[in-house]
């Protein structure tokens, strides 16, 4: 069973600076074009616990291991007395600490997407008091933008970096953990498409297979629904129950935050205003108009607007359908899975419609692994929302 542990780190030094964390309730996230958290508990035993002082907000950090080598690293944020002697703290992704750094003036002019995302955290690592060592590699990706931060510009880096992975084309991203527990790295990974590709072998494979009886009426009709309301005398529904499979819990969700129009609004006022629209065909096929507007503030560059509003209208056109599923941990092994990769699933249930079992390919969102005080880890695999019109 694979052992978890946490350490403290300095905000700006990804070294481990003291001993073992007796963290408990432990639980973190690591999502796709997004920053994950981590929480966990932990008790001051009477007396004085030296690891105390390794852990203060915005002062420290925080890694964790699996079996020695680091999986997660992230900035803490929060230091809460939760009951007696027993305190809570919360971290973020690295990414997070530039959501309070302002962005360093620039031009960028016809340069690559990736090149940009790391440019805007490599200026302001060095200014003092910004760098929290984050490795940003030398990723090229396959656009280009324009883009201008003047000097009178509220902006900060996040809200610039996020500007480019959010547009049409732009990067993927997430900053993760490597290197050892002697040698921890802060690393930002960023491409156009992250993960396993689709057409990689042996791809995860999450599997639910539950055992559902059929329910027959007193005259042999198949039934469903409350059998003594329906047929009085029948015989009562047997139970289902999961019969195999890795996975453990499902869940489906259809989010109904659609849209058919997305317009983006840049800079300028009133006359002046720089607006761009992205228009769905569902229009053709008798969708309602379902407009969703959104602001780009600091964006001055037309076709740049326009890649916004594309990409804003790709993530909301039609309804969106995901999945979340349950593991015990190493079955599969999520480490070897990650984040964007392509994963297959087969739900073999009765309570969708179509075939039985329902399979399909799809790409993981976010894991997140909940590891309890006692018994194995828990991974919850969120997948791809999937665009549907009917």
């Amino acid at each position: 069973m694979p052992r978890y542990e946490v350490y403290a780190t300095r905000w700006d030094d990804p070294h481990i600076v003291d001993e073992l964390i007796p963290a408990k309730g432990l639980e973190f996230s690591m999502p796709l074009s997004e920053h994950g958290e981590c929480s966990f508990t932990a008790t001051v035993e009477p007396g004085w616990s030296s690891w105390r002082s390794s852990l203060t907000k915005d002062v420290s950090g925080v890694l964790v291991t699996r079996d020695g080598q680091p999986v997660w690293s992230g900035w803490l944020v929060e230091d809460r007395e939760s009951a007696p002697r027993s305190f809570t703290f919360r971290a973020i992704e690295w990414g997070f600490f530039f959501t309070a750094v302002p962005a360093v003036p620039q031009t960028y002019s016809n340069e690559n997407d990736c090149f940009i995302f790391r440019d805007l955290i490599n200026q302001a690592q060095l200014v003092s008091g910004q760098d929290v060592a984050v490795e940003t590699g030398a990723a090229l990706g396959s656009s280009t933008s324009d883009r201008t931060i003047n000097a009178w510009d509220d902006t900060t880096v996040e809200r610039e970096f996020r500007s480019v992975g959010d547009a049409q084309g732009g990067p993927e991203w997430y900053f993760g953990a490597a290197g050892s527990m002697d040698e921890p790295v802060r690393q930002l990974v960023l491409g156009d498409r992250l993960g396993i590709l689709p057409d990689a072998e042996d791809l995860t494979f999450l599997e639910y297979v539950e055992d559902t009886a059929q329910v027959t009426s007193p005259g042999g009709i198949p039934t469903i629904g409350l059998l003594g309301d329906l047929f009085p005398g029948a015989a009562p529904m047997v139970p289902t129950r999961r019969a195999g499979g890795n996975v453990i819990a499902k869940a489906r969700t259809r989010q109904g935050d659609s849209a058919t129009v997305a317009v983006a609004i840049g800079s300028g006022d009133q006359l002046t205003q720089l607006r761009k629209s992205a228009t769905s065909g569902l229009l053709g096929i008798g969708w309602p108009r379902l407009t969703r507007s959104a602001s780009y503030a600091d964006v001055s560059v037309p076709t740049t607007l326009q890649r916004q509003a594309n990409a804003d209208l790709a993530k909301a056109e039609g309804f969106a359908t995901g999945y979340s599923l349950v593991t015990l941990d190493d079955d599969p092994d999520w480490v070897q899975c990650p984040r964007g990769s392509s994963v297959r699933v087969s739900l073999d249930t009765d309570i969708y419609a179509g075939p039985r079992p329902l399979e399909f390919t799809t790409r993981l969102l976010n894991l997140t692994v909940r590891v309890p005080d006692t018994g194995r880890a828990q991974v919850q695999w969120d997948t791809a929302t999937v665009q549907e019109t009917t």
